[in-house]
C-alpha cells in the first residue's frame, strides 16, 4: 500500500496556509479556477470527512468557516464538495472549497436523483455509517446536500471544470500533464498560499 500523501506533512509543508490543532488547509494541486482552489484536510488518517468523530466535527466547522471566508474574501464566491470514500485522488478525507458561481446542483441532481439536504455536518458521519457511499456538495449560499450514488473518479472535480467552462482542468492529473498548464498551475497555487496565508497568518 502506497503511504498517505496527506499523512506526510513534510510533503504539504509548503503549502499549507493555515492551521489548527487537527486540521490543516492548503491550495490543490490541480487549480480548477484561477487561485483560491483550497483543500481542508484532518491531519490524522480518516478515509473520508463522515468518518470524522462529533468533536472534530465542531473544530472542522470553525476551520471550514475561517478558511472558506478568506477565499471568498480573496477570489469571490464558492462551492465546496467531497466524494466520501469513492472517486478519490487521494484516499484521506479532504473538502475541496472552489471558487465559482456555478451552482452545480441541477447537473447532480440529473444524474443522481436520490439525495438529501442537511442541516448540519453532523449528519453526514450518520449517512457515512448507515450508507458509507456518499457524494457530499455545498453551493453558494451554504446549503449542503449528500447524493447516494457511486461515482467516477474525480466525477465532482470534472463536472465543476465543465460547468465552469475549464473542462481541461477538471483532471488535474492530465491538465499537469503538459508541462506549460503545471507551470500555470504552479503560479496560481503559489499566490494562493501567498494571498490567503496574508488572512488566516498560519
Amino acid at each position: 500500500m502506497k503511504p498517505c500523501v496527506f499523512c506526510d506533512k513534510e510533503k504539504s509543508a509548503e503549502r499549507t496556509f493555515y492551521e489548527s490543532e487537527n486540521f490543516f488547509a492548503m491550495p490543490t494541486i490541480g487549480q480548477i479556477s484561477d487561485g483560491g482552489h483550497s483543500l481542508v484536510i484532518p491531519k490524522y488518517h480518516a478515509a473520508c470527512l463522515g468518518e470524522m468523530g462529533l468533536d472534530m466535527v465542531k473544530e472542522f466547522d470553525q476551520v471550514k468557516a475561517e478558511v472558506q471566508s478568506a477565499v471568498e474574501r480573496e477570489y469571490g464566491k464558492s462551492v465546496a464538495f467531497e466524494h466520501g470514500i469513492i472517486g478519490q485522488s487521494v484516499p484521506h478525507a479532504h473538502l475541496q472549497i472552489l471558487p465559482s458561481n456555478t451552482d452545480i446542483f441541477s447537473t447532480l441532481q440529473h444524474r443522481y436523483p436520490f439525495y438529501k439536504k442537511l442541516d448540519s455536518l453532523e449528519q453526514l458521519r450518520e449517512i457515512y455509517q448507515n450508507r458509507r457511499v456518499y457524494l457530499y456538495y455545498e453551493n453558494q449560499q451554504r446549503e449542503m446536500f449528500v447524493f447516494y450514488m457511486d461515482a467516477t473518479p474525480q466525477y465532482l472535480r470534472l463536472v465543476a471544470a465543465q460547468e465552469m467552462g475549464r473542462t481541461p482542468r477538471g483532471d488535474w492529473k492530465a491538465w499537469r500533464s503538459d508541462p506549460d498548464c503545471a507551470k500555470i498551475d504552479d503560479l496560481l497555487v503559489e499566490e494562493t498560499v501567498e494571498r490567503l496565508g496574508r488572512l488566516l497568518k498560519k
